[in-house]
């Protein structure tokens, strides 16, 4: 991930290249070109015993838009970040991800672990201790970085409800 954003910065920088939300939308379109490709490559070579998921309506406005949604802004904001921060700065304050999830998962009512605080909380030190004295510092790159966690955490933890709740056999890939 790391190799990817700094050749997502080298672009941004080395070029001139000031449009974050154009490589986000890109990133996105390929993404959904490998996936279509993979379910019909998955239903067509089991003869059309293995079908295509096909949500509900309620599990598609409910759950799975939410997690795109999610999962759109967390990139988009991290792409832009780029633009403000040094990449070892993004990716330092990404690594506190997990200490949002905790949180979202705590706030959706979802079980959670009380022993995984103490490795959440030596990240989060680690982190901090880490960031100090950063020479490119930005207010708004930092902001960007926070969003960016704050939705990775929301997506991760709808789909963590996703496959555990009753919809689990429905959507699993195996």
């Amino acid at each position: 991930l790391s190799t990817m954003k700094l050749a997502v910065k080298w672009v941004f920088v080395e070029y001139a290249f000031a449009f974050p939300k154009f490589v986000t939308v890109l990133h996105f379109a390929s993404g959904f070109a490998v996936c279509a490709a993979v379910l019909w490559k998955r239903s067509s070579a089991s003869s059309g015993e293995v079908k295509i998921p096909v949500p509900t309506a309620s599990e598609l406005f409910f759950v799975i838009t939410p997690i795109a949604m999610a999962a759109s802004i967390s990139i988009g904001a991290n792409n832009m970040a780029l633009g403000f921060s040094s990449v070892a700065f993004t990716e330092i304050v990404g690594s506190t991800t997990c200490v949002f999830t905790v949180g979202t998962v705590l706030l959706m009512g979802l079980p959670f672990d009380a022993w995984l605080l103490i490795p959440t909380i030596a990240v989060a030190m680690g982190c901090a201790v880490s960031t100090a004295g950063e020479v490119n510092f930005s207010a708004f790159g930092m902001i960007l970085c926070f969003a960016s966690n704050a939705f990775r955490s929301i997506k991760v933890t709808l789909q963590q409800k996703l496959m555990t709740g009753e919809s689990k056999d429905k959507f699993d890939p195996c």
